[in-house]
């Protein structure tokens, strides 16, 4: 009877042992200097401070209970270096010098991130090469009046080589990896494969190998896997796409991906809802505002299940942007100039208000301020006005920088900041931020550069014809 109860005892005690298992990390940093490193959760673009030592003599200890979540971790040092490291009920034990983090990698107990590693180093170096090749062909594709040559072909098939012999070595890891974590991630890496899919006896005509990529770019990630997203997978794949397989950013051809992307992974699961916020915040301070809008409408408002502060924020975002559309009326501005005098913006009796929202703090509203000043210059006879609103909070820096730029127009501030209601009125969050408006206040254009800037005003004019 005692040896049962025992045995009972010891049955109930044993998951409270595996919860409180730990597990060490050591990683020996040759050059060094004595200072405090941290370890931090990945989870996407996120990194997440989970535990922090002093390194002394290179020494960087943690433990790790087996409570944390399997997934990739970031050793932070010297500020703003770090190593990468996959965490998964075993001891990790790395070496590695200051001089040459990539190089001088050794593991030496860790068969996870042994894998991990040896994809690393072949990858850096191979995508390396591409890169310069990929470099060199533009350049000579653009001196030989973009006619390809013998030269581009040939450096074609050394990039495309190298890609397989990447892919090769990839998946021989995958072979070796079966039922690690690191095997998740090493096929998320491995792109398709085209002269593979061909071979399939439903296989679609694809003109290109980029065409193939555009249709098929995520087939190898489990959308599926909650476990991916302790890991930049997510994060990375989907910015790739969006960066590489837009070819002429729009905002039809972004609806069209972000779209493409939704698809992926199971409405309302946790992947889901980490893409769909990883992307409207990607579009939410862009110029590509109908994109923002249709992820809010489409997504974030019918197939997301609680309201939190967040997607609150971002819909009332989306509203504001509705109301912004060329043809609207512009929302009344009645803000303090320099000297203290209200100015209304629909008080204004100019033909054309270009409308500026900047900050003395903003480094790129300073860089286009004289091209604002040659517009300025230009259509002031013709009945140009400019309605300037900072940003700002600190009035000396706010009347400094009006000097400095020579910003002669009509200049109003509250002094708020990015609290100030005018700034959520306008969804006027990054700066400079311009409108065109006609003389009866409506919404001419959005513009979002000094080209764009100037062939609205050029337009407004000739509707006051």
């Amino acid at each position: 009877m005692k040896k049962l109860i025992l045995l009972a005892l010891c049955m109930l005690l044993m998951p409270l042992a595996d919860t409180f298992a730990q597990y060490s990390i050591h990683y020996t940093l040759k050059n060094l200097p004595n200072s405090k490193v941290y370890l931090t959760s990945v989870r996407g673009s996120r990194y997440v401070p989970v535990d922090s030592c002093l390194a002394k003599n290179g020494d960087i200890k943690f433990n790790v209970t087996a409570a944390m979540p399997v997934g990739v971790y970031r050793i932070v040092f010297a500020d703003s270096l770090f190593t990468d490291v996959i965490l998964n009920h075993e001891n990790v034990v790395m070496t590695n010098d200051m001089n040459n983090l990539l190089d001088n990698m050794n593991v030496e107990e860790s068969h996870e991130n042994a894998f991990y590693y040896s994809y690393w180093r072949l990858s850096s170096y191979i995508n390396d090469s591409i890169h310069t090749i990929s470099v060199l062909g533009d350049k000579i594709y653009q001196s030989s009046q973009h006619v390809m040559t013998s030269d581009l072909d040939s450096m074609a098939r050394k990039a495309y080589q190298l890609t397989q012999t990447l892919n090769a070595f990839t998946q021989q890891l995958i072979q070796k990896s079966t039922g690690m974590y690191v095997n998740k991630l090493l096929k998320a890496y491995l792109k398709p494969d085209w002269e593979a899919y061909k071979k399939l006896p439903n296989a679609q005509p694809y003109k290109k190998r980029s065409d193939f990529l555009r249709a098929h770019f995520f087939d190898n990630i489990d959308f599926a896997d909650t476990t991916l997203l302790y890991s930049e997978i997510f994060y990375v794949s989907c910015t790739d796409y969006l960066t590489d397989y837009v070819a002429v950013p729009s905002d039809s051809n972004f609806i069209q991906a972000v779209d493409f992307i939704m698809r992926r992974p199971a409405e309302n699961s946790p992947i889901y809802i980490y893409i769909l916020n990883l992307l409207v915040n990607t579009f939410s301070d862009t110029e590509w505002e109908g994109t923002f809008v249709h992820l809010v409408d489409t997504y974030l408002e019918k197939n997301t299940c609680d309201q939190t502060p967040h997607n609150k924020t971002m819909s009332e975002r989306a509203a504001v942007i509705k109301k912004l559309k060329a043809g609207n009326p512009a929302p009344e501005i009645v803000m303090n100039d320099a000297e203290g005098k209200p100015r209304s913006l629909f008080e204004l009796k100019s033909k054309v208000v270009l409308l500026i929202f900047w900050s003395s703090e903003c480094p790129h509203c300073e860089e286009v301020m004289a091209q604002i000043c040659q517009l300025y210059d230009l259509y002031k006879a013709s009945g140009l006005e400019i309605y300037g609103v900072s940003a700002d909070t600190d009035k000396a820096k706010w009347a400094a920088a009006i000097r400095k730029n020579k910003m002669t127009w009509i200049n109003v501030c509250d002094l708020l900041g990015f609290q100030s209601p005018t700034i959520e009125n306008y969804n006027a969050y990054s700066t400079p931020t311009f409108f065109v408006l006609d003389a009866q206040k409506t919404i001419v254009a959005h513009p979002y550069s000094p080209k764009e800037m100037s062939e609205s005003i050029s337009r407004a004019f000739s509707m006051q014809r």
